[in-house]
């Protein structure tokens, strides 16, 4: 099965920061000549839409890369949005560039940003479709490897519990103190399967709901004082990774992989990278199969394989569940298996995943919209200054301003979420107070920085004459309180369920899973 590597688990997804430039540039311009052209409500409508739709497809890159979806999905996204922005484009592009009466390579950029909206709905459902057969892939790795356990170890602890029985009750001289020996072996081997087996019935429909962060360094202590490794407790860092209780079997799998090596085993390895944390074996000769190496790097195969110890696919299955990956470097002289995990924050919650789950962004998405519509309602009955952010995209109109503004107010509390999930918060402390003020400092950063320089700028080179830097008291009022509303609805709202919360809570309901 192709799952993704720890590398494409990175926190930040390029592929989404692609789909939001892409938007914006279609989006940016076709407005202006919509509306320049033909000053009729239909056609403000329409520009309206496009500016709308536009937006709404920036707003999801940009939500997409800091997401914790992996790169695997953002790619396949930003493909399908590729393919149906070019699709759309060269299918209805010549018929809008003939048809418009104004800049016919802006009708050809809105046809195209709408065939990228449809492209994107598309390759979000294709995307979620790929996740969940990933799940299921997992799951029947897991189901392969219960039936060879149970297959095995259980139906032959059976057999000789059975036959034992059968001895005492006949009563046969001389075997009583066998049978019962056996007996004891049997019932030994079936508890030893039954924790065996134990992690494979957990984890599999949540999708790793249930991990969480890990220190690296306790594991190892525990590992070492369990396997009497004391070299692999020696200065082991203190990262973090996402995973569960028992990533500790999966210590105690791969240090015992070399125990039929040639040579004396190296003590169990802990590599600290930006974003990973590998952990190795290595042993002289080449003491890993062909077989046992498949397991490790393809998944459990279908057809069963008595000459692979279980400890091979539970080491596979284990690192397949915290998201990692296993590589083997074999050669003449020696032998490394290694295993990369994803490191995850520093500050992170059970159930932490690399980047901000959905529920997050949703809530902030209504947090920027809430607080937006708050300081646009001021500047509105202040100043009338609405219409000027419209100009940043060529028309003064104050339906464009409106759709603008909720679309930076949008963009900018994504980027306070942002921050405040990667600042300790014993650093700024988590209080409603404190996250309060930390809203009207950014609050206060964005009217000097962006609305007082940034966007003066900007008029300035689409012909609005700004002075440089544009800094009032109505703008420091305005977005004072949109820091305000920003850090105080962050500190008060709870984070919305994501979606497969939402899907497992509707199964329970009516008692069925859902598709």
């Amino acid at each position: 099965m192709d799952r993704p590597s720890p590398s494409d688990r990175l926190a930040f997804k390029p592929a989404g920061v692609a789909i939001a430039v892409v938007a914006f540039l279609l989006t940016r311009g076709t407005v202006a000549d919509l509306l320049v052209t033909d000053t009729a409500l239909a056609m403000e409508m329409s520009a309206v839409f496009v500016l709308v739709v536009g937006f709404g497809v920036v707003l999801y890159g940009v939500n997409l890369a800091i997401s914790a979806r992996d790169r695997a999905y953002a790619r396949s996204v930003l493909e399908w949005f590729v393919a149906g922005s070019a699709a759309v484009g060269l299918a209805l592009g010549p018929l809008a560039m003939t048809s418009s009466p104004g800049d016919a390579t802006a009708a050809a950029a809105a046809v195209g940003i709408v065939g990228g909206g449809a492209g994107l709905l598309v390759g979000i459902r294709g995307a979620e479709a790929d996740r969940r057969q990933a799940v299921v892939d997992r799951q029947i790795e897991q189901a392969r490897l219960l039936n060879r356990i149970l297959r095995h170890e259980v139906r032959n602890s059976v057999t000789i519990l059975q036959g034992h029985t059968d001895l005492l009750f006949e009563g046969q001289a001389g075997t009583a103190g066998r049978s019962k020996t056996a007996i004891t072996d049997a019932i030994a081997r079936i508890d030893r399967a039954v924790d065996e087996t134990r992690f494979l019935t957990v984890g599999t429909v949540d999708g790793g709901s249930a991990l969480g962060p890990v220190r690296i360094d306790e594991a190892i202590r525990r590992h070492a004082e369990r396997t009497a490794r004391v070299e692999s407790a020696e200065s082991p860092p203190s990262v973090t990774i996402r995973a569960d209780r028992y990533f500790d079997r999966l210590l105690d799998e791969l240090a015992a992989l070399p125990d039929w090596a040639d040579g004396g085993a190296g003590p169990l390895a802990v590599d600290v990278r930006d974003r990973l944390v590998e952990l190795s074996v290595t042993a002289p000769g080449a003491w890993l199969s062909d077989r046992e190496r498949e397991v490790l790097v393809e998944g459990v195969p279908e057809q069963e394989r008595n000459d692979v110890d279980y400890g091979v696919p539970v080491l596979r299955l284990l690192v397949a569940r915290y998201g990692g990956e296993v590589v083997v470097d074999a050669t003449d002289k020696e032998t490394t298996v290694r295993v990369l995990l994803p490191r995850s924050s520093r500050n992170a919650a059970s159930g932490d995943a690399p980047g901000l789950a959905s529920g997050t962004l949703w809530r902030t998405l209504g947090i920027g919209l809430a607080a937006g519509v708050a300081m646009g309602a001021f500047f509105q009955a202040t100043t009338g200054t609405l219409p000027v952010i419209g100009a940043l995209y060529g028309a003064s109109v104050s339906s464009v301003g409106w759709v603008a503004h909720l679309f930076h107010s949008a963009v900018f509390a994504t980027v306070f979420t942002v921050a405040r999930s990667e600042v300790p918060d014993d650093l700024l402390g988590d209080s409603v107070g404190a996250t309060v003020a930390a809203g009207i400092a950014y609050g206060l950063f964005l009217w000097f920085v962006m609305a007082g320089v940034v966007m003066s700028l900007w008029l300035n080179a689409v012909g609005v004459a700004t002075p440089l830097p544009n800094l009032n008291a109505a703008s420091l009022v305005g977005h004072l309180l949109w820091g305000g509303l920003v850090g105080a609805l962050s500190a008060t709202l709870p984070s919305l369920p994501d979606r497969q919360a939402v899907r497992n809570r509707l199964s329970t309901a009516v008692g069925r899973k859902l598709p």
